[in-house]
């Protein structure tokens, strides 16, 4: 069961693509459609467009409910957001999904903070099929205009985004080893022997097995890796943030010997 949470802003159309893509693969109980509460221009949009959805989708969910928010601030977002992650997740024992298509940079920072402390909460964005559509062509006469403005906007005193103290725990060195493995194997092993005979040790040997049992379950629990119900066993994959964080390291490896290399040639 999952609890979808929608940030609603200018968007209309994308929030409903969403709702629609994840009511194909998931079981949606409750839409929760954060609406900008401010007395301005993006809370008048915003305020259309939550009450237009909500008659949208009340034929679908009888379970929707609009909340309002200020999403230029950082605290507020954090507030709301706890609220409902703590009924939802820790009291509901539900997934949430956290639609953060239509909102602000400060509302998109308290968002992925939050996110952190929960578990079974993701975020997601409805990317336009039309990138910039808002944007003169450079052809356009009046391209430098608004170029000009645009790139002239004063600003006011920066916001930091806060984090938690406790940082994601990055994979050490043993752990970096077995993604790039796997990554190099196109992001998947069989057994753990397997992996075992990829690092050259003896995957009979019951010792070495345990402790590479016990690296594989910390990257799991990091969520680097899943195990996968096989006929063979369980199979072991990358999970796709697994596989970015494997390419990453594998791209810094070869800056990092290409500028040893460059230095030795100095």
């Amino acid at each position: 069961m999952v609890t979808l949470i929608c940030m609603v802003g200018n968007d209309y159309q994308r929030i409903i693509d969403g709702i629609s893509f994840w009511k194909e693969n998931e079981q949606i109980e409750a839409i929760y459609l954060l609406f900008d509460e401010k007395k301005d221009k993006y809370g008048f949009a915003s305020q259309i467009n939550a009450n237009d959805l909500s008659k949208f989708l009340s034929s679908t969910y009888t379970n929707t409910l609009i909340v309002g928010f200020n999403p230029q601030s950082y605290e507020n977002v954090f507030s709301t957001l706890y609220r409902i992650l703590e009924k939802e997740v820790e009291g509901r024992k539900r997934e949430v999904l956290i639609d953060s298509t239509s909102t602000t940079k400060e509302a998109y920072g308290a968002t992925v903070t939050i996110s952190l402390m929960f578990i079974k909460v993701r975020i997601y964005i409805v990317p336009p099929q039309e990138r910039g559509w808002y944007v003169p062509s450079p052809e356009d006469q009046n391209f430098k205009d608004w170029f000009s403005r645009t790139r002239n906007i004063p600003g006011s005193s920066p916001q930091e985004i806060y984090l938690p103290g406790q940082r994601f725990e990055r994979p050490i060195d043993e752990e970096k080893t077995i993604l790039l493995k796997l990554s190099e194997h196109e992001g998947k092993s069989e057994t753990l022997g397997l992996i075992i005979k990829w690092l050259g040790e003896d995957s009979l040997d019951p010792i070495i097995k345990n402790h590479f049992s016990r690296i594989v379950s910390r990257l799991e629990g990091k969520g680097f890796v899943e195990k996968r119900q096989s006929t063979k066993g369980k199979e072991i994959h990358l999970t796709y943030f697994g596989k970015i964080f494997a390419d990453a390291i594998s791209i810094h490896k070869k800056k990092s010997t290409q500028k040893k290399k460059k230095n030795l040639i100095r």
